[in-house]
């Protein structure tokens, strides 16, 4: 009952003052207002709002909102309320036009709670409001319970077991409601003792209000630390840093060290089609040690974070300044007033005894107007990438620098430079000195906390840039991305809320949350997931939040954006992304690395026909121009029996046969007789290598084709009656060999010399699924008819027929033991719905999408639980079901084309690889 009580609370912020939404009149925004005078100190935030219409119900993100149980209340209490009011007169007529304040502070045990604060004006006002309640409550005003308070009556609501769910009191002109008693008494006394109209910032602070704004909220930075940190995980994480030190982070406890950021925020609330947006001033000071009194005496800069981050950026956080000095002054004389100064010297000393050279100074040399940190891969399991990017003078005179203190350090520890570097070759062909760094902890010792989270390992310089990065790797893959132009420009999300964002800034921080989605266990507390979760499908519409802080004569401006999309994108885990160019064109498949076979590569090819392989780190290996798209699948073999694996396919005009570095191997590609109809099919009869190739063409000849890539005379098989699509099988049973196919006439079951080893009774004409063995048990053959039927061809000629339902002759098909019962289910899509049955034709589930399905596949997760994949081009969305029709955790993802689900590294987690419509090959880890 509390619970709901705090939501009609909420409701009464907006409208105990009078509910303009029904105003016909425009009411000007009080500046000034006597409500300020009960607004506990102790509060970290409050709201003040302009009646009922400061929530407008049309607008798109608010309606969006609705689709969160809680915010879906509010918005049902928000129209219970007009109810009322359109029924009671008194109550309109007695309530004046005024704004209201929701102020939200601590009870008990650092337990938020809410307390309205509206204007009263006579007695009947007063009848008026307890007519209200008593409406809104569903209690009688016969039983609500009269106390003295200070001088002040409080009136207790009582509900008819005796429980107190509910205190208001009117002081003077003021009424005072909340559902905790607690904050009635403390707001009492705070009218007879200073406030925060007495508070010089606060007054800065509320004097810069919108006069259009009709919800604006305060932020008390001396207390919204302790509001945050009910909301962060409270587990402290150990780890041991360069100093020898371990390192215990712990977001609950760590959280509240920011509490002199700042004095007082102003922020003002709009709605937009396509964002929500904060904007108003901060007020801080130097003499206070407030942090963003680092920014003192500063010009607003580009941050240029667009073309000097990649595209892969999940979140990003940097200073831009006019005056380089002056910054870092002002960050000096901030450290040196705080808690952490100690310990931050000792850190630095270490270092400069290494570098042997005043190290602030030298790093502060090699920056000119910016430095920018970045989170870009957040991965479920390993350390999450990271760079910090120092913008600097000139690249040559910053390299020297870099390397004189790199080359005292080395010879500290009886070394060369040159033992601390290596060499990089971008795709682009560009060159570069990679640094291997010794103190990874840098970016936040020297700039700060909220720079801890970058690994400063390695470094290298580019352009007039010295970047570091948390790996080797990492720092590849951004010099890669930068040289082939995958800025973070490019990024759709970022593009989109960069819109709204100011061109220059001297703090900017800009996150993508639905790549940061990831992180919500680390982030967040088991509560606060629980919500995150019920309601992902809402959560991932609000794709990227940008904030700025622009310094102008000293005041601090405040521009906040949180960008909003009517369709989700769902890339919440993607591990990387990297861009082929062209959308992918046929299903991307999982293959060996003979050089490494504890990381799996990608080999995959787009609609341009560039056969490309990928590494296991999303990086392209190399890329090669095919005659034609790719037929069926690509076959792994080792042509000359050496363990080296190469990669075997077909277009309609050729064989190929091509290496791990993308040359053709031996006399292929080999052409074809005839443009094909299949794939090719590869089969090794004794398992020594010693491959078959078959195919079938548009001459309606199957043709089978040596290792060497002859065609081979002992196979005798004349022609089909028709045309073969789906590719040629080999299944071996009780130790004899079966080559089938099928055309849209009849199916065929030949022995290795294409002479008729069963003769079938089913009489059909057949789909073009692909034909599967079962061998549960009886062993047989399965495929459907072109209406659907299920038919299992034994090998004794028998058959057997099953009814599932009528299905058209495009359906696809495939058949396996999804559920670990021991018997084989039935699985189709047909158009835009997919069916599931059971052996005897029972249908176990069915799903129906908004447009036809690309194609289906079923992925082995354990020995007895099968999934099935689907793909929706038109809505760039992938889906997984189990054997139930529930859907995997965290689905639909982006994705347009088939996808793969396997193991990258070994001992990995399960990673799904798949295309999206903007030309990217995407890689999501599976929780």
């Amino acid at each position: 009952m509390k619970r709901y009580l705090i939501i009609i609370l909420l409701i009464l912020a907006g409208a105990v003052a009078g509910f303009l939404y029904f105003a016909k009149d425009e009411v000007a925004f009080t500046k000034e207002s006597p409500l300020y005078k009960a607004v506990p100190l102790s509060v970290p935030l409050f709201l003040e709002a302009d009646g009922l219409k400061a929530i407008p119900a049309d607008n798109p993100v608010v309606i969006e909102l609705a689709g969160i149980p809680g915010f879906n209340n509010l918005l049902n209490e928000i129209s219970g309320i007009q109810s009322v009011i359109e029924s009671e007169p008194e109550i309109q007529k007695q309530l004046g036009k005024r704004p209201v304040v929701l102020a939200l502070d601590f009870v008990g045990k650092n337990v938020l709670h809410p307390v309205i604060i509206g204007n009263l004006k006579s007695a009947k006002e007063r009848e008026g409001l307890e007519l209200l309640i008593e409406k809104l409550t569903g209690i009688s005003r016969t039983s609500f319970q009269k106390r003295n308070y200070n001088g002040y009556a409080i009136i207790d609501v009582f509900d008819s077991d005796g429980n107190n769910e509910l205190s208001y009191s009117v002081a003077g002109n003021l009424v005072i409601i909340s559902p905790e008693v607690i904050l009635v008494e403390k707001c009492i006394r705070q009218l007879d003792v200073p406030g925060i109209t007495d508070n010089q910032y606060f007054n800065l602070v509320n004097r810069t209000v919108a006069n259009q704004s009709e919800l604006a909220g305060y932020i008390n930075h001396r207390r919204f630390p302790e509001l945050w940190a009910d909301l962060l995980n409270s587990t402290t994480k150990q780890q041991e840093n360069e100093f020898g030190e371990t390192d215990r982070i712990n977001l609950k406890r760590d959280v509240l060290k920011i509490k002199d950021y700042a004095s007082w925020s102003e922020l003002d609330l709009s709605f937009h089609d396509n964002r929500l947006t904060l904007n108003g001033i901060t007020a801080a000071d130097d003499s206070l040690n407030h942090f963003l009194s680092v920014l003192q005496g500063q010009e607003a800069v580009s941050c240029n974070a667009d073309r000097l981050l990649p595209k892969s950026t999940s979140f990003y956080i940097g200073f831009s300044f006019s005056n380089r000095d002056l910054f870092f002054k002002n960050l000096e004389n901030y450290f040196v007033h705080s808690e952490a100064y100690y310990n931050r010297e000792e850190k630095i000393k270490m270092m400069e005894q290494n570098f042997r050279t005043d190290s602030r100074e030298k790093f502060r040399s090699l920056v000119k107007d910016k430095v920018l940190a970045a989170i870009t891969t957040v991965p479920t399991e390993a350390e999450m990438g990271s760079l910090l990017i120092l913008n600097g003078q000139s690249g040559k005179e910053s390299q020297e620098v870099f390397e004189g203190m790199l080359t005292n350090y080395a010879k500290r520890k009886d070394s060369e430079l040159e033992s601390l570097v290596s060499t990089f070759r971008s795709s682009d062909q560009q060159n570069y000195r990679i640094y291997q760094f010794p103190y990874p902890s840098l970016p936040g010792i020297w700039l700060g906390g909220a720079f801890d989270f970058v690994r400063a390992r390695f470094a290298a310089f580019r352009d007039d840039q010295l970047i570091f990065a948390s790996s080797k790797e990492e720092l590849e893959k951004y010099l890669d991305d930068m040289d082939s132009g995958e800025t973070l420009r490019t990024d759709s999300d970022y593009e989109t809320i960069s819109r709204a964002a100011e061109s220059k800034a001297n703090l900017n921080v800009y996150g993508n949350i639905n790549k940061l989605y990831a992180l919500r266990h680390d982030l967040f507390s088991s509560e606060i997931n629980k919500g995150l979760e019920k309601n992902e499908a809402v959560f991932r519409k609000f794709n990227a939040i940008s904030w700025q802080v622009v310094c102008e004569n000293n005041i601090y401006f405040n521009a906040l954006n949180l960008g909003y999309q009517q369709k989700a994108k769902n890339d919440v885990r993607a591990k990387w992304q990297c861009r082929l160019g062209a959308e992918v064109a046929l299903k991307p498949q999982l293959v060996i690395n003979h050089t490494n076979k504890a990381k799996k590569e990608i080999v995959v090819q787009d609609v341009n026909n560039q056969l490309h392989l990928v590494d296991a780190d999303g990086k392209i290996i190399w890329s090669a121009p095919i005659s034609g798209k790719i037929m069926g699948q690509i076959h792994q073999v080792d042509y000359y029996n050496n363990g080296k694996l190469q990669y075997l396919f077909n277009t309609n005009e050729k064989i190929y046969l091509i290496d791990r570095n993308g040359t053709s191997v031996a006399n292929f590609p080999i052409i074809l007789k005839s443009p094909a109809t299949n794939g090719v099919n590869v089969f090794d009869y004794n398992n020594n290598n010693q491959y078959r190739y078959f195919v079938a063409c548009q001459d309606k000849r199957v043709y089978a084709y040596s290792h060497e890539g002859k065609i081979i005379s002992g196979w005798s098989f004349d022609k089909t009656s028709g045309t073969v699509t789906s590719p040629i099988a080999f299944f071996r049973v009780s130790n004899k060999d079966y080559i089938v196919f099928s055309d849209e006439n009849q199916v065929y079951i030949q022995n290795r010399r294409g002479v008729m080893r069963v003769n079938s009774s089913a009489k059909f004409a057949p789909s073009a699924n692909e034909m599967a063995l079962n061998t549960q048990g009886v062993p047989k053959m399965v495929t459907t008819s072109r209406d659907g039927d299920v038919f299992y061809l034994f090998f004794d000629g028998k058959f057997a027929q099953k009814k599932t339902g009528k299905f058209s002759s495009d359906h696809r098909f495939k058949v396996d033991d999804i559920n670990g019962d021991g018997k084989p289910e039935f699985v189709f899509i047909d158009k835009d719905g997919l069916y599931v049955f059971n052996e005897d034709g029972d249908k176990l589930f069915e799903e129906e999408f908004d447009n036809n399905l690309l194609a289906v596949n079923l992925y082995a997760f354990t020995a007895t639980q099968k999934m099935i994949g689907l793909t929706d081009t038109n809505e760039n969305e992938i889906y997984l079901f189990d054997a139930k029709g529930k859907q995997y955790d965290g689905f639909p993802l982006n994705g347009n084309s088939e996808f793969a689900i396997g193991q990258l590294q070994n001992g990995g987690p399960l990673s799904l690889v798949v295309g999206d419509e903007d030309g990217n090959l995407l890689c999501y880890e599976l929780e």
